[in-house]
């Protein structure tokens, strides 16, 4: 651990476990009873390698989907197959938007007229 960590112990009791259950949590919602360790750091992570707990509301019905594709055994639980789908998504998302941009590229070089405004503007700032 280093200077700037700090440790952080969590403790949660048997009622607060047992309320929360009755609310309707589940274990991914809160720790078990007992005491837990964390060490909180000013390291900061990629993005893709940090975890960040929300609240958000899906359907209930692909709620239901993925909670069953997670029922067999060594099946990724269902927050991994929800993850792995949005990072689909965006990785698709992302791709579309170079697809776009090197589409753009190529048309701007090769009109000509674009390549010469292009060689006029550049005469202009060499002569200033």
């Amino acid at each position: 651990m280093s200077k700037t960590d700090k440790e952080l112990i969590l403790e949660v009791t048997q009622e607060e476990y047992d309320e929360a259950m009755k609310k309707g949590w589940n274990d991914d919602d809160i720790q078990k009873p007992g005491k837990h360790r964390y060490h909180r750091t000013t390291r900061v992570a990629k993005p893709s390698e940090a975890k960040v707990k929300i609240t958000m509301w899906l359907d209930g019905d692909v709620l239901l989907h993925f909670q069953k594709r997670a029922a067999p055994p060594h099946a990724a639980p269902y927050q991994t197959q929800i993850n792995a789908e949005l990072r689909k998504t965006m990785e698709q998302d992302l791709s579309d938007e170079t697809a776009k941009i090197g589409k753009n590229i190529e048309t701007l070089t090769t009109n000509k007229e674009f390549i010469r405004a292009v060689a006029e503007q550049l005469k202009e700032l060499e002569t200033v």
